[in-house]
């Protein structure tokens, strides 16, 4: 069992940090948005956890997506779709909305293919598979 949480920790930590040095800022730089740009909507300006509260918040939610998909709970991706159109529609803003869906698709991607990994290597590594769990 420490293994797999091992297992699962370490291919979270390796992917974010992939992902928000290299694709997250490539983003970021392509619509020309800083981190103050994001922020503006926050009326705190604080970082949280020591991370700026957009990247906290984007580690979060595919931290609470990879660990939905492990569990077999497929359906945190309903939730997470009602919840991003509740939270980040802003027709004021097109360039805003086009980075916000093309940064939500690339999470949702990015936590499945961390739980296909995780899968794949439990597989490899001979460990039984979650039994909820559908790779």
């Amino acid at each position: 069992m420490i293994t797999k949480i091992i297992i699962f920790l370490a291919i979270f930590a390796v992917g974010e940090i992939i992902m928000n040095l290299t694709f997250f800022k490539y983003l970021k730089n392509y619509f020309n948005l800083s981190e103050n740009d994001i922020e503006k909507d926050n009326k705190t300006h604080k970082a949280f956890l020591l991370f700026p509260i957009s990247i906290f918040k984007g580690l979060l939610e595919r931290f609470i997506l990879y660990v939905c998909l492990v569990l077999g709970l497929t359906q945190i991706l309903i939730v997470f779709g009602a919840i991003k159109i509740g939270t980040r529609i802003d027709k004021n803003f097109e360039i805003k909305n086009d980075y916000f869906l093309i940064g939500n698709f690339s999470s949702i991607l990015t936590s499945v293919f961390y739980f296909k990994l995780f899968i794949w290597i439990l597989k490899k590594l001979r460990l039984t598979v979650i039994a909820v769990a559908k790779p």
